[in-house]
Order: C-alpha cells, then structure tokens, then sequence
C-alpha cells in the first residue's frame, strides 16, 4: 500500500518539476529577448568568469536579475565604445600630430637654408667691399667721404632740432654741437684709405661744413634753426667768426698732421673737447666759485679750467690709443703705453697750457684759434 502510495505522489511532482523547469526556459527566453544584439555580442566576448557568476545567479529573480544585468552589459558596452572611440581619435589626432611636425621641419630646413644663404651672400658681399677697397682704394675714400658728411649733416640737423624745440638751451646746444663735432670727425678718420689723397678726402668734410656757414652767415642762405643752434646771441653773423673758425682748423690739422700724428688729435682735443667742457662746467659751476685774478679775465672761473685740462686729458689719451690700437702708428711710435710716463705728462703739460690761454682776457684772436695754436705748437716739439 506504501509503495503505492509513493508511487501516486511522486507521479503528482513530476508535472510540478516539468512546470517549474518550463517556467524557467520561459524566463531564460524573455531574458534573452530583453538583451539588444549588441549586449549579447558584447556577453558572449566576456570572460569565462562572468559567464559562471552569471550562471551562478541565474536562480535568483528574473526581474531583478535583468534589470542589474542589462545595466551592468550596457555600462560595459558604452565602455567598450568609448574606449574604442577614443583609441580612434587617439590615432587621428597623431597623425594630424605628425604632419605638423613634418611641415615644421621641412619650413626649418627651409629657413636654415635661406639664412644661409644670406649669410653667404652677406659675407660674400663684405669680401667683395674689402677687395674693392683694397684695389679701388678712390672709391673708399669717396665712399667715406660720402658717410662723413651725411653723418655729421645728419649730427648738425639734430641738435637744429632740439634748440627748435627748446629742448636744449641755445648756448647748450651750441656748446655740445662744439664738444661732438669736432670729435666724431677725428674719429671717422680710420674710415679713409692710406693713400697720399685720402686727407685731401677727409678734407672735404669741413670744407662743405665752412662754406654752409659762410653763406649763412652773409645771407646767401637762410637757416635760422642752425643760427639758433650755433650762434651765442642769435645773430648770423655770429657765424663767420668762432664757428667758421672751428671748421678751418679742422681743415688744417686734417692737412698739416692727419692721424699720423697725436698732434692732430691734442689740438682737436683741446679745442674741441676741453674749450667746450670748460664753457658748460663754467657756467653751472664757477658762477659762485672762485675767478681767475687778472692778468687773466675775472670771468673766467677756475672750475671752468680744470674741467677744460680735465677733459682735453681724456679725449687725447682715448683719440691716440684708439689709433693706436688700430695700428696707424708707426711701430716705433706707440703712444700711451703702461710705462709711458712722459706721453702723459707732455699731454698734462699741453692741456695746462692751453687752459691757460683760454683764462687770458678776450682779444681780437678766438679761442678756436689761440687754443689750437698753442696745442700745436707744443705737441710739435714733444712729437715730431
């Protein structure tokens, strides 16, 4: 009867079992069909592991179960994509990378290469100057010529411009046109060539500069911007008298001593440098100081001379060692040296000298005169 009985009950759980495993290929189905084709592709390449928790837990609810699995595939799979993209995008943007570097380097090696070649042709240019200058040595003097008085135009026009402006006073003006001039011209000398006219080129020079003020100071040409810059009172006639003066002296001592000589550059020291630093030192700082007692001028003040031995000291010793750096000194006539002492004491001695000229009373003879007299006279004995 027991036996029968378990018979007739395990015959009622087999259609319970059956049922329950329908029920769940039924929910395996739907799960399946709720998954798009791109999540199932994206499941089947997971890794053995997740497909055996996914079996795992595959007793649990089917609702919640693929609510939680379809977030977690779809998270993957956007992962997935967005990882793609940008491994994508990654290798676009190195290869834009890339071209730009290309197009960087070919624009360098371009760039190289013109440099190059201007630098070439700007070296080939300078030997080609050199070469000029060495055999067509009228030309280099022409040449410098041509820059003098285009620079010391140009020197002139400037301060024209500032006493215009009242930038600077007339008489500051005037006495640095004095103090520059004269000097920049001494300078530009290493530019001319070694030939017996080279002089005659540098010349020139003042020559033109004279003959400007000649006929501005007679009227033959208006230019009241130079009278202003160049004139104590304002007048033109002032003109035909220390400026004038100024330029024949530079005339004379570029023909007489050219830069052979450091004759040439005390006289244009003293007269240039020293008598114009004296004058600007005077008037700032010898009103209230002490005066020379007479016989020399009351109004001349010491402070004045000693700015004058001063500074035409310095514009001698810097003139004759850059000449004579530049080797235009004869070997057995180099100036200057550390041990040589009397250069700089007949240099000392000169400067003194023409200080005290300058103190003298005012005479008929101008200072541009009478200084450079002095200067020469007494740099001819010491130096030739």
């Amino acid at each position: 009867m027991k036996t029968e009985k378990n018979v007739a009950m395990r015959q009622k759980q087999k259609p319970k079992k059956s049922r329950e495993k329908k029920r769940e290929r039924e929910e395996r189905a739907e799960r399946s069909e709720m998954l798009s084709p791109a999540l199932r592709v994206s499941s089947s390449s997971s890794s053995s592991s997740s497909s055996t928790s996914l079996k795992a837990t595959s007793s649990k609810k089917s609702g919640r179960f693929a609510r939680s699995f379809c977030a977690s595939s779809s998270s993957y799979y956007s992962s997935h994509l967005l990882s793609s993209t940008t491994k994508s995008d990654w290798k676009s943007r190195l290869h834009r990378h890339r071209k730009r570097e290309e197009r960087r380097r070919s624009k360098r090696a371009s760039t190289t290469s013109s440099a190059v070649a201007s630098s070439d042709f700007t070296s080939s240019l300078a030997l080609v100057a050199s070469e000029m200058s060495s055999s067509h040595p009228l030309l280099r003097d022409a040449t410098a010529t041509a820059a003098t008085i285009f620079g010391s135009l140009l020197w002139v026009k400037l301060f024209d411009q500032l006493a215009k402006n009242e930038v600077l006073e007339a008489k500051l003006s005037r006495k640095l046109v004095h103090v520059t001039s004269g000097t920049f011209f001494a300078i530009t000398w290493c530019l001319f060539g070694d030939q017996w006219y080279s002089k005659l080129f540098a010349t020139i020079v003042p020559s033109l500069q004279a003959l400007r003020l000649f006929a501005i100071g007679s009227g033959l040409i208006e230019n009241k911007n130079a009278v202003r810059a160049v004139s104590r009172e304002g007048g033109k006639e002032e003109l035909l008298y220390g400026p004038f003066y100024y330029t024949i002296v530079l005339m004379l001592t570029t023909l007489l001593f050219w830069r052979e000589s450091p004759v040439s550059f005390l006289v244009v020291s003293t007269m240039c440098g020293g008598d114009g630093v004296a004058d600007i030192v005077g008037r700032r700082l010898g009103k209230n100081g002490k005066k020379w007692p007479k016989p020399f001028d009351e109004r001349k003040s010491f402070a004045g001379s000693a700015a004058m031995v001063v500074a035409g000291f310095l514009f001698t010793v810097s003139l004759t060692h850059l000449f004579g750096v530049l080797g235009y000194f004869p070997n057995d006539r180099v100036f200057g040296g550390p041990d040589d002492v009397g250069y700089y004491g007949v240099i000392a001695l000169v400067c003194v000298s023409c200080a005290l000229v300058e103190a003298l009373p005012a005479s008929k003879i101008d200072d541009n005169i009478s200084v450079a007299a002095v200067a020469a006279a007494l740099g001819s004995l010491a130096f030739l």
